[in-house]
């Protein structure tokens, strides 16, 4: 173990501890008198993800043996050599979606559905590929309308790569006076923008062949070209779109975008 993880792990552990960290809330509904004063607004598919990710299986040490700093490093040294394994076990199904853009595709499925949402009056729809840090404040300040719709789609395989998980979240930011008085009504440091809206969508695609381990799993999604995860990764962008246009159509519903 290399003291920049000693160090890292005592900054977790540190940051971690309760009234260090502030995190909004996973679902926040849009408020109906809110909607009504939104007569404008520009949505933006941030797709900073260039490659297929895999999740970690997450190392319990630390949680069976009652914490400490030990277990804690523990912990870090067995995710990162299964973090290292599933590297190599996952490029035959990266080389197969060399090309593949998760913004574009998702750009393509949404179509024009979500100008067609009376309440949102969208009135462009455009794809950015960039990760600096002061995006938001950015796209805010760059635009006229009334409020932003951030869409920002992931995706990876589980940790067993039995499954294709695609996800996005999907905030609605305010830019117009009126509704940055709404958001920072509702607690929020003048700094931060508190969305108006926010929600998470996500879809998971089980393998339908089967496999009996990771390497074989990996065979099985690259094969043909990459025919199964390629096709799997358009339906389930797909879905994604379905269900951001049903949780923008009613955005009071978290189980709208189910």
């Amino acid at each position: 173990m290399q003291i920049r993880d000693i160090h890292f792990v005592v900054l977790f552990v540190l940051l971690s501890a309760p009234g260090c960290v502030t995190t909004e809330p996973a679902y926040i509904p849009l408020a109906k008198e809110v909607s009504q004063q939104i007569k404008s607004s520009n949505a933006v598919i941030v797709s900073t993800q260039d490659e297929i990710k895999a999740d970690v299986e997450k190392s319990n040490v630390a949680t069976y043996t009652g914490g400490g700093l030990i277990p804690a490093l523990i912990d870090v040294a067995i995710e990162g050599s299964r973090s290292k394994s599933a590297e190599q076990d996952i490029k035959p199904i990266r080389d197969a979606l060399v090309g593949f853009d998760m913004g574009r595709e998702l750009q393509t499925s949404l179509g024009n559905r979500l100008d067609s949402i009376p309440w949102l009056n969208v009135k462009k729809t455009e794809i950015l590929y960039d990760t600096k840090p002061d995006l938001v404040p950015s796209l805010l300040a760059s635009s006229s309308e009334d409020a932003l719709v951030l869409i920002t789609p992931s995706y990876s395989l589980t940790s067993d790569f039995v499954a294709l998980k695609v996800e996005s979240e999907v905030k609605i930011l305010p830019r117009a006076a009126q509704l940055r008085a709404s958001s920072e009504g509702k607690g929020s440091k003048k700094e931060q923008v508190t969305p108006l809206y926010k929600n998470v969508v996500a879809h998971i695609a089980p393998l339908v062949t089967g496999a009996s381990d990771r390497k074989a799993a990996a065979a099985e999604w690259s094969k043909d070209a990459g025919a199964v995860i390629k096709q799997t990764m358009k339906q389930s962008v797909d879905r994604i779109a379905n269900k951001i246009v049903g949780s923008l159509t009613n955005p009071d519903s978290p189980a709208a975008g189910e």
